[in-house]
């Protein structure tokens, strides 16, 4: 489950002006997790339209195997500015639980000081704030937001992630015929282009007649370990 916050991410939208301009769409989407084949979970992700941009949430509970049996939860919360449609994390909550630990990761921005804080139990780091900055719960939102507008080739986002603001490239792929829980779905497919070769790959495929809602996501672990988010459902 530990691929969850970098992959899965709700789309967003705002007021009406800001919709024109995205193409996004407000949803709640319903995933089942899937670790080699196997059922590990589900996963709930909302979005919800707010005056300057939007509130997007995502939950995903271990519902078998080890994972049910650790009580394992993952919960992220983004709130997300769009000022001329330029998506900006304002804060963001990670956090996840398990019997045995738990692990929280907070960001915010503060425009007063120009200041990006990220703080977790154990640092708080401090970074000018870069415009456009996302955290990896809501670079998905950037993602969809550049597919609507008929962007091809390479994308690059300035993230958040625990200890840096980096940049993240994204390859648009190719149209393609998914077939998940939730039914035959054309797509565009989205790969993470990684500056280490360390072997983890990780693809998305966005739907095409959806608002660019994720609709799989395959994540291959250094080890072998293939980690998978499929679309149940989709409803406003």
């Amino acid at each position: 489950m530990k691929f969850i916050p970098s992959l899965l991410a709700p789309l967003a939208m705002a007021a009406s002006l800001a919709h024109a301009a995205t193409g996004l769409q407000p949803y709640t989407a319903h995933y089942e997790v899937i670790r080699n084949g196997d059922k590990l979970g589900q996963a709930i992700v909302t979005l919800k339209q707010t005056p300057g941009g939007w509130d997007y949430e995502s939950t995903t509970h271990g519902t078998s195997g080890m994972a049910r049996l650790a009580g394992a939860d993952i919960e992220e919360h983004s709130v997300v500015s769009a000022a001329n449609g330029k998506l900006q994390t304002s804060q963001y909550h990670y956090r996840l639980s398990t019997l045995v630990k738990s692990t929280q990761r907070d960001i915010v921005a503060d425009p007063a000081t120009n200041k990006l804080v990220i703080r977790d139990k154990k640092h708080t780091l401090e970074f000018p704030i870069t415009p456009g900055v996302l955290d990896q719960h809501a670079v998905t939102l950037a993602i969809a937001q550049d597919l609507s507008s008929g962007r091809k080739g390479t994308l690059t986002y300035p993230v958040a992630t625990r200890d840096a603001i980096a940049s993240q490239r994204y390859q648009v792929g190719k149209e393609e015929s998914v077939k998940v829980p939730a039914g035959s779905i054309r797509t565009v497919a989205v790969a993470r282009l990684r500056e280490t070769a360390n072997g983890r790959t990780t693809v998305s495929w966005f739907g095409l007649d959806n608002g660019f809602v994720p609709v799989r996501v395959v994540q291959t672990e250094p080890s072998g370990e293939v980690l998978e988010m499929r679309l149940v459902s989709l409803g406003k």
